[in-house]
């Protein structure tokens, strides 16, 4: 699949550019999902521990899934809001590996050198202030940080939020 956003990024999954997430209420930001064909999330019977933590949703529930054509779970997202009820983060966790720099593109739009720290077993590319990127949403710095576990099968884990320093 490719991502909507433009950028021609082939990712796995269908993910909605940042600026249909971030800094949108939770009912706006999870459609831009489901406008993508992610459903509500509600959890498989046949959802067992391990894909559960494969998919980072062993120690907290997603609002929004994605399926593939066999109706298994392979991908899932959570956001989080501030305190005036709009999203600041979003975490999208998928059950098989994606190339860093094309979930930056799909979710970004851009590209750029990303910090790069980490070793064989655990890796980790952020995309953000700290790397010299310009990215945003309504005006605010955001930053996407990305990991690659070999324990988990080197799958996406993405992580998106506002950058808010003290007193904003």
């Amino acid at each position: 699949m490719t991502s909507p956003s433009g950028a021609g990024a082939a990712v796995p999954i269908p993910l909605p550019p940042l600026e249909m997430v971030l800094l949108r209420t939770r009912p706006e930001a999870l459609a831009a999902f489901q406008r993508l064909g992610w459903r509500p999330w509600a959890s498989p019977m046949r959802l067992d521990a391990e894909r559960r933590r494969v998919l980072n949703i062993d120690l907290t529930e997603p609002e929004v899934a994605y399926h593939d054509a066999e109706g298994e779970v392979t991908a899932a997202a959570h956001v989080e809001t501030d305190r005036g009820g709009l999203v600041t983060m979003v975490e999208v966790t998928g059950a098989g590996p994606v190339e860093p720099a094309h979930v930056a593109a799909a979710l970004l739009g851009v590209s750029g050198k990303p910090v790069v720290s980490g070793g064989a077993e655990a890796r980790q590319w952020v995309w953000g202030p700290e790397a010299g990127g310009g990215a945003s949403v309504g005006g605010e710095p955001v930053r996407l940080w990305v990991c690659q576990e070999r324990a988990y099968g080197e799958r996406l884990w993405a992580v998106a939020s506002i950058v808010r320093h003290g007193g904003l």
